[in-house]
């Protein structure tokens, strides 16, 4: 039973990542999901330059002098726009973007200029990992901390990898990342949404109709039904 909207037409899939289902020309249920994710590296790339400007503009009040009292508004508004600026704009600038389609026979990930598709008769899985350098990224924080113990003026040292996950596909045993991630909240919602599309393409392929996840999809159909 091919997947449906609810009556009411909100879509179960509704929020990010974006996802889109559709009926190819076989009748059978696909779906397209686009999910976008920023890097750590690029994470951490726009705290300091978000810090920069804030620098910056500590520089410009004292180039400009200190004797004109509305001058000192040039700090905070500095701060202030490089938040937006640079932790809003810059961020989805420098997100990357995979599109996955989910169809009876393949798993198909685009990124950037490649693709790569997978037989969905081979055993495959949605995971999430730690990533790969959060280990190290601990131990590092662990040395400094020990090097110069913290006061009760200091910042706590930010994660930006142990903070981050892979989002993999698994394929007889192999892992094959998708996404890298930063944000716990962000990777567990696009684990869950491929998960979820698989279980109803699934479900679909061996007519019980997959997850329950509207209330037409909530019974299949039976023997002696109109």
């Amino acid at each position: 039973m091919p997947f449906t909207l609810s009556t009411s037409g909100t879509s179960p899939f509704k929020g990010a990542p974006y996802t889109r289902a559709y009926i190819d020309k076989d009748g059978n249920q696909c779906f397209a999901v686009t999910a976008h994710a920023l890097h750590p590296f690029w994470a951490r790339l726009t705290i300091a330059s978000t810090i920069a400007v804030f620098l910056a503009g500590m520089v410009g009040l004292a180039v400009d002098g200190g004797t004109n009292f509305a001058s000192y508004g040039i700090v905070p508004a500095l701060s202030g726009l490089a938040f937006f600026l640079v932790l809003f704009g810059l961020r989805l600038i420098l997100r990357s973007t995979v599109k996955i389609n989910l169809t009876p026979d393949q798993i198909h990930i685009r990124k950037s200029i490649r693709s790569r598709s997978f037989e969905r008769s081979h055993p495959l899985g949605f995971i999430l990992l730690p990533h790969d350098k959060a280990e190290k990224e601990r131990e590092r924080h662990a040395f400094l901390d020990r090097k110069y113990p913290p006061k009760w003026w200091s910042w706590k040292r930010k994660k930006f990898y142990g903070a981050s996950y892979h989002v993999a596909l698994s394929c007889f045993g192999e892992r094959h990342d998708i996404l890298t991630v930063y944000g716990e909240k962000n990777a567990k919602a696009i684990q869950a949404r491929l998960k979820a599309c698989d279980a109803v393409v699934d479900g679909a392929q061996h007519g019980d109709g997959g997850i329950a996840l509207s209330p037409d999809t909530e019974w299949g159909a039976v023997a002696g039904s109109l």
